[in-house]
């Protein structure tokens, strides 16, 4: 028996959605759409907003005619606290019971307005130690999902976190990779993140995303937010366009990025030293950016790419030439699309 499930990626500036079949013949991706979000409406927590949102998910999914109510969707990563721990080496029931004492320590929320998560995701190289990937969501964050999914008459069978969808999205199109350093470039924020053996061992969230530079652009060069947007998205980081002034104003930014990048590097050098990063995956809407891969590329001299969340999909070859254009914003949906029981 097949299970179709519907991957709902909820941005700032736009919701995403994939409908992916997972059959013996393999994965069948059904359909895939996108609408504007109003920011407004996402970080709200009044009636209104939550319906204006629950709106234009239900809008977006008649479009897309999906043929199923179950969803598994994403929470913002900047309202999610991500952190790669230690702990002594425990069976299964010693951690459960523990795991709340370690989580005080490094989780600077009350647990009790928080939802806690977290998986075994290696041990040291002594296995003295196991390293846990700890997850911890706003309870009022969830809940709102939760409420906002139902209004919009579909069943939540599930909530992540983007860049933990994101991984296992790369980890499946990309199976020939084994380590991975991943940069999520969204509307608000960025992401980087690292696997290791398939499995996602580190992330971290940044706060740069589209917008800053579409509002530095504004800013430097005295354009309206639709012409900035219009420019960003023109020229980007390429030095020899419109004599660089673009270029020059999106630099800063982008040299702190290439600065987190070079830090988690260095993490992965300094905890898997027989190891290396041998490629880089640029997704998110932010990540078609004219330019940034091959920055990337030519700052660390890593084979760096645009993510196609597609390869490992069989798509529908009339409407696949129209998903390309767009494919790294899809890749948030289809790691959720592909989620497990």
């Amino acid at each position: 028996m097949h299970k179709v499930l519907l991957g709902l990626d909820i941005g700032t500036n736009s919701i995403k959605a994939v409908q992916i079949a997972r059959e013996k013949s393999g994965k069948h991706l059904l359909a895939a759409g996108y609408i504007a979000t109003s920011a407004k409406a996402l970080a709200s927590l009044t009636t209104g907003d939550e319906q204006e949102l629950a709106s234009t998910i239900n809008r977006l999914v008649h479009d897309m005619k999906i043929s199923t109510e179950d969803v598994s969707a994403s929470l913002p990563s900047s309202k999610v606290i991500t952190r790669v721990i230690e702990v002594p080496m425990m069976k299964d029931e010693e951690l459960t019971s523990s795991i709340q004492w370690e989580a005080e320590q490094y989780i600077p929320l009350p647990l009790s307005s928080v939802k806690l998560d977290y998986a075994v995701i290696g041990n040291n190289t002594e296995n003295t130690k196991m390293k846990i990937l700890l997850v911890a969501a706003p309870i009022t964050i969830i809940e709102k999902y939760m409420r906002v999914i139902t209004l919009a008459g579909l069943n939540p069978v599930a909530l992540e976190t983007e860049i933990l969808a994101s991984s296992r999205c790369i980890v499946e199109s990309y199976q020939t990779l084994e380590n991975v350093l991943i940069l999520s470039f969204g509307a608000t924020s960025s992401e980087i993140a690292l696997t290791y053996n398939r499995t996602l061992i580190y992330a971290r969230s940044l706060p740069i995303g589209g917008n800053t530079l579409t509002k530095a652009i504004t800013e430097e060069l005295g354009f309206e937010i639709a012409q900035a947007e219009e420019y960003k998205k023109t020229y980007g980081l390429e030095e020899d366009k419109l004599e660089g002034k673009v270029y020059k104003t999106l630099e800063p930014f982008f040299k702190s990025v290439l600065t987190e990048i070079e830090k988690t590097l260095a993490y992965f050098k300094e905890q898997y030293p027989k190891d290396e990063i041998k490629s880089v995956i640029a997704c998110g809407g932010g990540a078609k950016l004219p330019g940034l891969v091959l920055a990337i590329t030519k700052n660390f001299g890593i084979d760096s790419q645009l993510c196609n969340p597609f390869l490992n999909l069989s798509v529908d070859p009339n409407i696949l030439p129209i998903l390309t254009p767009d494919m790294s914003m899809y890749t948030v949906a289809v790691g959720l699309g592909l989620k497990e029981d």
